[in-house]
């Protein structure tokens, strides 16, 4: 986990995705995403994730809890 400081950008907040998060989800300059609120946590996913048809809502959540709750044991079965 990586803290990150909230900056203006003309009438905006932003923040600044550290570059190895960028090259581990795909995501380059001019990439599409979706914030999402999930309580008091802000999520940000690829548009082309979030344009998934047929994929209910529910189970795309627990499967994103999922993979932030094992990313370790998902990273080293990735690299077997």
């Amino acid at each position: 986990m990586l803290a990150q400081k909230l900056y203006k950008n003309g009438n905006s907040i932003a923040v600044t995705v550290p570059k190895e998060y960028l090259k581990e989800l795909n995501f380059r300059d001019g990439s599409e995403v979706v914030v999402q609120r999930r309580g008091q946590e802000l999520v940000v996913i690829s548009k082309k994730r979030a344009d998934l048809r047929g994929v209910n809502d529910k189970f795309a959540k627990m499967v994103d809890e999922f993979m932030i709750d094992h990313k370790d044991v998902l990273q080293e079965l990735a690299q077997r």
